[in-house]
C-alpha cells in the first residue's frame, strides 16, 4: 500500500493544529480516491506527522476526521522552539524507518524552511508554491501532478516530478477545509534518536502586536476593489470602498494591479501573490478576473461580480453577474447605509 504524507504545522502558543495542515489532509484524502478511480490497484493511505512535546486529544481527533489514517507525533522538548534544521533531521528520521511516495508540505514560512532540507537530503525535487494536485494516467502508470503558477503568475504550469518521493509546497487557503471522514485511525508516537544541532539560535521572541493587519483566513464577506475603480489619478474609490467594508463588518481587498499602482497596501493584496480567501460572501468591484487574482478568491462559496465589460472574465467565476459601474454601486451603497461620500 502506498502512502501519502502530509507535514503537519502546529500552532506555536497552544499546539493547536493550523488550518492549513487540515485543509492538506483533506486535499490528500481525495487523492487517495482519485487514484483508486482512476487505477484500481492503486491504493493510499493518508499519514500526518507532527513535530511537538505534545498534541491534544481533540487535535487527534479532529485530523482523523479531516481525512488522516495515521498521526504521527515526533515527541521532543527541543521542537517548543523552532529550529528548522532539527525539525527537518528528526522528519527524515522518521522518513527513513517509515517512507512514503508523496509528501505534501504547507507553503508557509516554516513549511518554506523545512521543505527544501528535507528534498535535499532526499536526492529528490520539490514543486513550491502549489494551488493544485492532481493524479494523471500516463502509459498505464498514476503520476502525482502538482501545478504553480508561472511567468508572473500569468500561466499555471502543471509539473511531473521524475524521481519518488513526489513532494510539493501547497498554499494555504487554496483546499477547503472537510471534517466529514467518519474513520478513526492509528495514533504513533515516536522518539528521535539524534539530530544536529542548529547553527542559528534563537535570542528573544518579539510578538507582532500590529492590529492593523490583515488576516482573511476566516472572513466571511469580503469586498475587494479591482483597477476599475481607478478614476481621476486618485485612490477616492478604495477609501470609500473600505470605508463600505468597515461599516458592513466586511474585509477590504484589491487585486494585484491596484497594489502595483500604489493605490492600496500590500496586506490588502488577494491572490496567488497575495492572499488566499475562502469567503461566504465575496463581491468583486471593478475587477477584471486575471488568472492570479482568481487563484486566490475561486474558493468563496457566493461571488458576485460588478464590472461595466459584459465579458470581462471575472463573470466566468460568478454567481451573480452585474453589468454596471462599480464606483456607483459603492455610492449608493454608502448612501443607503446613511454615510456621507
Amino acid at each position: 500500500m502506498k502512502k501519502i504524507l502530509v507535514y503537519g504545522e502546529l500552532n506555536s502558543k497552544d499546539n493547536t493544529i493550523e488550518k492549513v495542515t487540515f485543509e492538506l489532509l483533506n486535499k490528500a484524502r481525495r487523492l487517495s480516491s482519485e487514484a483508486k478511480e482512476l487505477k484500481q490497484d492503486e491504493e493510499y493511505i493518508v499519514e500526518v506527522v507532527f513535530c511537538a512535546s505534545y498534541l491534544v486529544d481533540d487535535e487527534i481527533n479532529k485530523a482523523f476526521k479531516a481525512g488522516a489514517n495515521r498521526v504521527v507525533l515526533i515527541k521532543d522538548s527541543v521542537f517548543d522552539t523552532f529550529y528548522s534544521t532539527v525539525y527537518a533531521d528528526a522528519f527524515l528520521e522518521y522518513f527513513d524507518k517509515n517512507p512514503s511516495d508523496i509528501i505534501l508540505f504547507p507553503a508557509t514560512p516554516k513549511g518554506r524552511l523545512i521543505a527544501p532540507r528535507v528534498t535535499v537530503q532526499l536526492d529528490t525535487g520539490l514543486v513550491a508554491d502549489c494551488i493544485e494536485a492532481e493524479f494523471v494516467l500516463k502509459n498505464d502508470k498514476l503520476l502525482f501532478a502538482p501545478t504553480r503558477p508561472t511567468f508572473g503568475s500569468e500561466l499555471m504550469a502543471t509539473i511531473l516530478s521524475k524521481k519518488a518521493p513526489y513532494c510539493a509546497t501547497i498554499r494555504k487557503g487554496v483546499f477547503k477545509t472537510d471534517f466529514s471522514n467518519a474513520k478513526t485511525g492509528e495514533f504513533v508516537e515516536y522518539t528521535p534518536i539524534s539530530y544536529h544541532e542548529d547553527r542559528i539560535k534563537l535570542i528573544k521572541t518579539i510578538l507582532n502586536k500590529d492590529k492593523n493587519d490583515v488576516d482573511f483566513t476566516n472572513a466571511k464577506v469580503v469586498l475587494c476593489g479591482g483597477y476599475g475603480l481607478y478614476s481621476n489619478k486618485s485612490d477616492e474609490y478604495y477609501k470609500k470602498l473600505k470605508k463600505l467594508a468597515k461599516i458592513t463588518d466586511s474585509f477590504f481587498g484589491v487585486t494585484r494591479k491596484v497594489v502595483d499602482f500604489n493605490l492600496a497596501e500590500q496586506k490588502y493584496q488577494i491572490g496567488q501573490t497575495g492572499s488566499t480567501v475562502q469567503a461566504k460572501l465575496y463581491v468583486a468591484f471593478g475587477v477584471s478576473g486575471a488568472i492570479q487574482h482568481i487563484q486566490g478568491m475561486k474558493n468563496s462559496k457566493t461571488i458576485v461580480a460588478i464590472n461595466t465589460d459584459e465579458n470581462a472574465d471575472i463573470f466566468k467565476y460568478s454567481d451573480y453577474k452585474i453589468v454596471a459601474d462599480a464606483k456607483k454601486v459603492i455610492d449608493d451603497l454608502l448612501i443607503y447605509f446613511d454615510i456621507k461620500i
